[in-house]
């Protein structure tokens, strides 16, 4: 370090350079620490929405007004802290979607929902849980258009053999077999093909076919099709499709 003609210090080359890299370090690490921060808040934010949904789930989800609120606000602040984590984006969703359903928010809210589905898609699009939200939801208010397909489309490539995949496809497709083509009536049987392989997806199906008075698509699969011959003895068969 040395003194200017006017009484200022300042630093050699050297010098400058290693206390200008030094001031870098510590400023990244900085930011480090408070994105480290940030993220893992939002994680306990995340968990605790995650948590009050799920334990609700398993019997009659969210029912209380305050629940929903609480759970609401939990996920809002978890996205707020970290903007781009898809996981996030989707639970909103989801919740939102739920709170709908339950008449704490008005339908219009579905649009909003559909979007936060959509981001969350786009933030990951591996991830095939969005995906079935979203065909799922467009169906619903848009009925079976291109955009419905495009996102079933998306759910097989990402999904094709995961339970939640099977399950809404084919359900989607069951509430409209008047609509579907050759290939698209092709494709509910395969994945049927892929439900018959655990009983619990097995019943998921039945049961809704059952519930929309369209199991007889589904019931012939399993009394005249050989390769179903196992599942036409279960108590599958007989509880769906000889009652």
């Amino acid at each position: 370090m040395r003194v200017s003609s006017n009484g200022y210090f300042y630093l050699s080359g050297n010098k400058l350079v290693h206390y200008c890299s030094i001031v870098f370090l510590l400023l990244i690490t900085l930011y480090g620490l408070f994105s480290a921060f940030n993220r893992g808040t939002a994680n306990g934010w995340y968990f605790n929405a995650e948590f009050a949904l799920n334990d609700r789930s398993q019997e009659s989800a969210i029912t209380e007004l305050a629940d929903y609120q609480q759970t609401l606000l939990s996920i809002k602040k978890a996205q707020s802290l970290d903007i781009n984590h898809p996981h996030y984006a989707h639970m909103l969703g989801r919740i939102m979607h739920l709170g709908v359903d339950l008449g704490f928010e008005n339908k219009a809210k579905l649009e909003e929902v559909r979007q936060l589905y959509l981001l969350s898609t786009k933030l990951r699009p591996l991830w095939p849980d969005p995906w079935v939200d979203l065909f799922r939801l467009n169906n619903y208010l848009y009925g079976y258009n291109e955009q419905t397909k495009y996102f079933i489309k998306q759910a097989l490539l990402t999904g094709p053999y995961v339970d939640l995949v099977t399950i809404g496809t084919i359900q989607v497709w069951l509430l409209n077999w008047a609509l579907l083509t050759g290939e698209e009536r092709a494709l509910l049987f395969n994945q049927f093909a892929i439900a018959t392989q655990q009983n619990k997806v097995l019943e998921r199906v039945l049961e809704f076919s059952k519930s929309i008075n369209r199991e007889k698509l589904l019931c012939s699969q399993l009394q005249f099709n050989s390769q179903y011959l196992k599942q036409k003895k279960s108590y599958l068969f007989r509880r769906y499709c000889l009652n």
